[in-house]
């Protein structure tokens, strides 16, 4: 320690200064003012010191906290607005955005998604059909319109896609099949794929005389059979009229409309047993006679008679078409009847002699 007085090293403990004599004042280090001020000061840095601490500590805490709301706010935006663009009614407005700008396979993947949250949607199902379509899959298209119309409230418009791709892919006897059994609405939406049997012009039946049989119906073409074998399209086409001849004809007809849809097979059996006509009655009968007479012969209708002198007639002999005058002398008077339907009678002789 220092003298006060003279400033000059004191020895601790001593009480007078050795080399000024002076009083020393001797004080214990931790009761000085100058030690109190300085613990005073460390204090207060030490206070001031925590404060700070704690001042950053709360801003960094402040800090850390704001970013996991900030990111748990951003994440529950995200969420939301996957969920928002992820239901089916904007994957469904997508797909259909993405079909009208012909981007048929991103718009086919857009449905499928949608499908998955309503699988049984009828719009989105034709949707999806008719991206396929677009990309040459018309299988897979009707692959998946078909389980829809076994329901019995299917839509019309399920229908009209269906018998479409059916058409298309050339499945005629599927779209028959569909469409008979489906609703009266789903027909009419239909009614250009419809394709009914050909109609014949005259019933099955047996007849006594030639006929001309007419097919008709709303179609492109007619292919027909006459021996009873199913029509193909390597058949005869109708054209015209067929002619039924004698004996027993059994025909079947299909028609092909404007949209290629095959109809089903239309079939007859007609018998034509045509009549023979009786021997013509002649008056007079055969005898003698010595004055100027006429034959006549009896001409049912729907025939006609030939006749001829002292020989058989046909069909290039003399027609008969009203009394003949008996010739002198002796002959013999031959006539036959030829019917419609070309049957020819027996013949009818009688023997004159005519003689003034």
């Amino acid at each position: 320690m220092k003298c006060p007085s003279c400033h000059k090293e004191v020895e601790k403990g001593s009480l007078y200064c050795p080399h000024c004599l002076s009083e020393i004042p001797w004080v214990r280090e931790f009761d000085s003012v100058e030690t109190q001020l300085r613990k005073k000061e460390q204090q207060d840095s030490g206070e001031e010191s925590d404060r700070e601490g704690l001042s950053a500590g709360k801003f960094i805490y402040n800090r850390k906290r704001t970013i996991v709301v900030c990111l748990a706010a951003a994440v529950l935006l995200g969420a939301f607005c996957y969920r928002q663009l992820h239901t089916f009614s904007a994957l469904y407005s997508h797909a259909s955005q993405q079909f009208e700008q012909e981007h048929y396979g991103a718009a086919a993947r857009s449905i499928e998604a949608a499908l998955e949250k309503k699988p049984n949607n009828e719009s989105a199902n034709i949707l999806l059909a008719k991206c396929l379509e677009k990309q040459g899959k018309l299988k897979e298209g009707i692959l998946i319109l078909k389980p829809l119309v076994k329901n019995a409230d299917a839509g019309v418009g399920v229908y009209e896609e269906l018998v479409s791709l059916l058409a298309k892919n050339g499945q005629s006897a599927e779209v028959r099949d569909i469409l008979q059994n489906s609703s009266k609405k789903a027909q009419e939406a239909c009614g250009e794929y419809m394709c009914s049997p050909p109609a014949f012009s005259i019933a099955p039946g047996t007849y006594t005389s030639l006929q001309k049989l007419e097919l008709s119906g709303d179609y492109q073409r007619i292919y027909y059979t006459l021996d009873g074998t199913d029509p193909t399209l390597e058949s005869s086409v109708y054209t015209e009229p067929v002619e039924l001849n004698e004996g027993t004809t059994c025909i079947k007809a299909i028609g092909v409309n404007a949209k290629n849809i095959i109809s089903e097979v239309a079939s007859g059996k007609y018998i034509i047993v045509l009549k023979t006509p009786a021997a013509p009655v002649v008056y007079p009968k055969s005898g003698d006679f010595s004055k100027e007479t006429t034959i006549k012969v009896s001409v049912p209708d729907g025939c006609k008679a030939y006749y001829a002198f002292d020989r058989e007639p046909d069909v290039n002999s003399t027609e008969y078409e009203q009394p003949i005058s008996m010739p002198v002398g002796y002959h013999i008077f031959n006539v036959i009847l030829v019917a419609a339907n070309g049957k020819t009678s027996k013949l009818t002789s009688r023997e004159y002699y005519l003689q003034y």
